[in-house]
């Protein structure tokens, strides 16, 4: 757990390069499937035109008065991580009747939408397509969010020792990733440099 401190000592500057290396580091890398960040509309802008025409896709989740959710994603991770059978069958339970990426994101943003607007309770499909584990997205529908094993990245309610391993890793690439930026390295540097998805050995 070593790279939660030293992240916690980068020198944090509120950009937009700074916001997508700490949060969307590991989907650089390729570990990761997709994860989401908060932008605002300047930057936002700049978000759709620093990936245009590369391997990560972005997808807007919700636009609110100052701010806009967006999914950062790799689309055939995330498309084959939803074809998993038992994945299927939650977003069938979950009211989709599409399993078309393209179309799965489409409803995701009406329910969002709705929940913002407090007509609908959290699309907890979410954390499916940010990649976590099934057992944890039912795990946290069932225990009301209590109960957890532990709490990182998302509440792990199975698999505790996996999963931290795995968080320590997420930990590692972030902390890389934000330090190439502290450097000047750009988005598009870094891209080029992991867009093969193969993880270098940082240690």
């Amino acid at each position: 757990m070593r790279y939660q401190e030293e992240l916690s000592q980068v020198k944090w500057k509120k950009n937009m390069q700074m916001q997508i290396a700490m949060h969307c580091g590991p989907v650089f890398a390729g570990i990761k499937p997709s994860n989401t960040v908060t932008l605002d509309f300047h930057d936002s802008r700049k978000l759709m035109e620093t990936f245009r025409g590369s391997g990560i896709k972005c997808a807007l989740i919700y636009a609110g008065s100052q701010k806009c959710l967006w999914l950062l994603y790799r689309e055939q991770e995330v498309q084959e991580y939803l074809m998993k059978p038992g994945h299927r069958k939650f977003l069938k339970d979950c009211g989709y009747s599409s399993f078309q990426l393209k179309d799965i994101l489409h409803a995701l943003r009406e329910r969002y939408h709705l929940y913002k607007t407090k007509q609908q309770e959290f699309p907890h499909e979410l954390g499916l397509i940010l990649g976590y584990p099934l057992c944890d997205v039912t795990g946290f529908i069932e225990y009301q969010g209590r109960n957890y094993l532990y709490s990182g990245y998302w509440k792990v309610y199975e698999n505790l020792e996996e999963t931290r391993k795995l968080f320590d890793l997420y930990d590692h690439i972030r902390y890389y990733m934000v330090k190439q930026v502290e450097y000047g390295k750009s988005l598009e540097q870094l891209m080029e440099a992991y867009g093969r998805r193969q993880v270098p050995n940082y240690a």
